[in-house]
């Protein structure tokens, strides 16, 4: 069982829905038996050693089967794979080739965007063509599933939580974030972390101060590629066609391309970090799931 993913690269992740939401924490109805199952899971030590595409490959194959038991065809899965699963890359590897994906993918998250949005429309698509009362059969199980699938895999990997708003297990996962954000091994991980990278030349208290700065800069290029790219989309051209070198003028990817270095330099430092053991998201993990885990058992 890993944390809900809160340290990814941008768009690594995009869903096409996402049931249930984050509930009261102080939901005072009985957990059902699927809920306890998914409780106790939760309480385990995370000792599975499966890679995380192995687990979601286990986890789509159980879920066809249970449609299968009552002679549904599973639609799913109703999340699109990330971009890292597109690019079939690592999480280091997107690093080192497009540092944290913000000047870096522009085009890219363009048309990743395009494409998520037409198997979200597929998607929809398939469940209209089914009669109004076999549709609310299917979404009914597909929702059961779903459930069932998290009682034996843990909740997935992309951080969707398909759960009833009133769930008492969305306390357990409030509580857990809350308690890890406060948790102080987190502070001195980024602590350390910091004092890396200002070794590294890089006077960064913390991740957002890293991040949250060559995001808004590469904002300006995004907007410009998206609206001068759509004149061309207009005129018969594809997103998927256009690199930002085809739509953005020469002033313009000179800025840019000075912007993208600077990003792949500081994520070399962030990786030279890591390797010195200074890894927050690994630290983030390892203390959500105790938290969880402690809030789940208790």
């Amino acid at each position: 069982m890993k944390a809900l993913a809160v340290l990814a690269p941008i768009g690594v992740v995009a869903m096409l829905f996402v049931g249930g939401c984050s509930g009261d924490a102080d939901a005072d109805r009985e957990p059902t038996s699927t809920e306890q199952a998914i409780i106790e899971r939760l309480a385990e030590s995370s000792s599975d050693d499966a890679a995380p595409g192995e687990t979601e490959a286990a986890r789509h194959e159980f879920i066809d089967q249970c449609m299968a038991e009552e002679g549904l065809e599973y639609l799913g899965p109703p999340e699109s794979p990330s971009m890292l699963e597109r690019l079939d890359l690592t999480e280091e590897d997107f690093r080192t080739e497009y540092g944290f994906g913000h000047s870096t993918t522009i085009d890219l998250a363009r048309s990743y965007e395009d494409l998520t949005i037409t198997e979200m429309k597929a998607y929809q698509a398939a469940l209209k063509t089914l009669p109004e009362a076999e549709r609310k059969r299917y979404q009914a199980r597909e929702w059961e599933c779903l459930e069932l699938s998290s009682a034996d895999f843990g909740l997935p990997e992309n951080g969707t939580v398909n759960l009833p708003a009133d769930s008492p297990i969305n306390g357990y996962l409030d509580r857990a974030l809350e308690a890890t954000t406060n948790d102080p091994r987190l502070a001195e991980v980024t602590a350390h972390w910091s004092d890396c990278m200002r070794d590294r030349g890089y006077d960064f208290a913390d991740r957002d101060e890293m991040g949250l700065p060559l995001q808004e800069e590469a904002q300006q290029f995004m907007t410009a590629y998206s609206i001068q790219g759509q004149r061309l989309v207009d005129s018969g051209r594809t997103w998927q066609d256009l690199s930002v070198a085809k739509v953005l003028d020469a002033e313009q990817l000179a800025a840019l391309e000075e912007l993208q270095q600077r990003e792949l330099d500081i994520a070399a430092a962030h990786q030279s970090c890591i390797d010195q053991g200074h890894d927050i998201d690994a630290v983030y993990a390892e203390v959500y799931d105790e938290h969880l885990a402690e809030f789940a058992g208790s």
